[in-house]
């Protein structure tokens, strides 16, 4: 009994080491690890006008041998990386909560405490027609800059260079080769692990952000979800997706928010076949301000520390990050001698009983725990360490570079650029047939993750001193006066009810690069807002998609005050010649949008590549540049 009971505690131990879920409470550095499947993708883009850097953090399951990362960038990057720790600390900053304001002023008070929770969570040579523009070690990357006119060249070079590519194929490049687009591809260096996988950071020269989601398609899971945070001078938007806001009526809001992504999931599914975000945070970056406590950290210290166990406590007490890239480093520098793998596993964690450390090794656990329990205190396994050491100047000179400096680097960001938006999404790979692409718009609202709702209980007839919780209801009351009743208590927490068909997003609207949304679709009630005002001036707004290979719609607006004007909007090729009249007539004031599906006016296909479209409006001109992909 007591051996059963002594391995059952192991395992759950085990369990939540190996939990995707931080553990904040854990004494060393082995105490939780990053999950590395892709359940989502995460990218911080700082926009600098001329040019963006990318921060893209890389998550990835498999063998080391098997990684393979494949970008393209609008022209040649210049390659860093960055830390883990950045998008950790993005998530905690900027993450809707949803937490309950109690009305205390009913007869019978708060009955229970309210409570919340929060969302967690070498290349050899190129082929003729493949130009290797870059080439060099990046952290624990191989990286390689190609180019090509040729998207199978691109695939034939990659393969031909040991690349594993998967279901990536020339049909997914093409579109990117078409543009002028360049290929950042890296792949871990022969001495690398997964845990040594960092954020790679990305400087190139582009107008607006954007997300290459058709790669991703390939090898996605339903729904994933897509987080894109922009710092920059205003609050970002979406250019060729729609924006939504998700009705509140739906959210669990007596767990805190619980259920958002599924909410936000329903809600982008009712706008543009699931092509939308939900803006969860936009508002001043200092948000961030001491997230990064780099000036704790202290690597001259460290390296003059030759025991071990005293070198792993001070870095823990210095606030270096817990996670599988730290986990990686100590391996590498520390390996975890055979004797006390075994002889000294067998003592300290079994206490020498070798039944349950052979049940253990038969489950699989035996090497995650050895590796926990001899990191986070290797001062107990001191009979098993004869001849043993490490060297604390080359741990400490890899805790600097690998570590300390993209964090520096990272905190930094913040100081320079005032204005930070977080967007989300989830897309499955049906929808990512269009790469969304972001730019800013001053005149919009920031946008609170502090997200509230007034709530009491309902106790009429209720005996304060004798409480019938069959009997007790929870009322929600939203910020537009809609109220939500919970059902009656069981025996489980109140469940809101809600009716059945309830639509997840609240309005559906287009964002332009000023002035206020402009509405596609009302769904439910919402926060009493103004309707969106005419336009002051006439406007021709980025076409979405933009690449786009079936059809894209083009915004254009009429101001008001002019009555109805005569519209022109055509479609010229580089040369200016006219091949396609979109809109020729009067048309009244307000934001108008019309499609064009690249076909000439005799109803020809155009070829592949860049149009421009042109608005007239008497002595007014507007143009803007799309590039079309057959």
């Amino acid at each position: 009994m007591f051996r059963s009971r002594l391995f059952q505690c192991i395992l759950w131990a085990l369990l939540v080491l190996l939990s995707p879920r931080l553990v904040e409470a854990c004494g060393g550095f082995f105490c939780s690890s990053l999950p590395m499947n892709q359940v989502s993708e995460r990218i911080l883009f700082v926009d600098r006008g001329d040019s963006v850097t990318t921060h893209v953090q890389i998550q990835y399951s498999g063998s080391a041998a098997d990684f393979a990362w494949v970008l393209p960038v609008p022209s040649p990057p210049q390659l860093l990386v960055s830390h883990n720790e950045l998008f950790r600390q993005l998530q905690f900053a900027t993450q809707p909560f949803f937490f309950l304001e109690w009305d205390e002023t009913d007869e019978c008070g708060t009955i229970f405490p309210p409570f919340f929770r929060t969302l967690e969570e070498d290349a050899v040579a190129a082929a003729s027609n493949v130009t290797v523009v870059a080439e060099e070690r990046v952290g624990p990357y191989d990286t390689v800059v190609l180019s090509s006119e040729d998207a199978d060249a691109i695939v034939a070079w990659l393969v031909d260079n040991g690349y594993q590519l998967g279901d990536i194929g020339p049909q997914l490049l093409r579109p990117y080769v078409e543009g002028g687009f360049f290929f950042v591809a890296l792949r871990l260096a022969p001495d690398r692990e997964i845990g040594d996988l960092q954020p790679i950071s990305m400087s190139y020269a582009a107008r607006n952000p954007g997300i290459p989601i058709r790669l991703t398609a390939v090898a996605t899971q339903p729904d994933l979800g897509v987080t894109a945070w922009i710092l920059s001078e205003a609050r970002a938007i979406p250019t060729n997706y729609l924006h939504v806001r998700i009705n509140e009526a739906l959210i669990d809001w007596f767990n805190g928010g619980f259920n958002y992504d599924d909410v936000v999931r329903a809600a982008v599914d009712a706008a543009d076949g699931g092509r939308a975000f939900v803006t969860d945070y936009a508002g001043p970056s200092r948000v961030m301000e001491s997230r990064f406590l780099t000036n704790g950290y202290d690597t001259g210290a460290l390296a003059q520390i030759e025991d071990a166990g005293r070198f792993l406590q001070t870095a823990l007490r210095q606030g270096l990050p817990r996670d599988a890239q730290m986990q990686a480093l100590l391996r590498r520098h520390m390996p975890m001698p055979e004797a006390a793998r075994v002889g000294g596993v067998l003592e300290v964690v079994f206490g020498g009983d070798q039944e349950a450390y052979a049940q253990a090794e038969a489950e699989g656990f035996l090497d995650a725990l050895a590796e926990r329990s001899f990191y986070n205190d290797v001062s107990a396994y001191s009979p098993w360490l004869e001849g043993w050491s490490f060297d604390p100047v080359a741990l400490a000179g890899d805790l600097e570079r690998v570590v300390v400096e993209p964090l520096r680097a990272t905190s930094k960001l913040f100081d320079t650029h005032p204005y930070l938006t977080r967007l989300y999404t989830t897309l499955s790979a049906e929808e990512m047939t269009v790469d969304p692409m972001f730019d800013v718009n001053s005149d919009l609202p920031e946008v609170s993750n502090m997200r509230t709702a007034r709530a009491h209980w309902e106790c009429e007839g209720i005996d304060p001193e004798n409480v019938d919780l069959t009997k007790l209801v929870l009322v929600v009351t939203l910020k537009d006066g809609r109220q939500i009743r919970s059902q009656p208590f069981t025996d489980a927490p109140w469940p809101l009810a809600r009716e059945a068909g309830v639509p997840a997003a609240a309005v559906v609207e287009r964002l332009d690069t000023s002035g206020p949304p402009m509405l596609v679709q009302r769904l439910t009630a919402i926060d009493d807002e103004p309707g969106p005002a005419l336009p002051t001036e006439y406007g021709l707004h980025l076409a979405y998609p933009n690449p786009f290979n079936a059809a894209t719609v083009i915004p254009f607006t009429i101001p008001d005050g002019v009555g109805s004007a005569t519209v022109r909007l055509t479609i010229h090729d580089l040369l200016g010649q006219r091949v396609r009249t979109l809109v020729q007539g009067t048309h009244p004031p307000g934001r108008q949008q019309v499609l064009w599906d690249g076909l000439s006016d005799d109803g020809k296909g155009m070829a592949t590549g860049v149009y421009l479209v042109r608005l007239e409006v008497g002595s007014t001109r507007r143009a803007q540049k799309i590039l079309y992909v057959r």
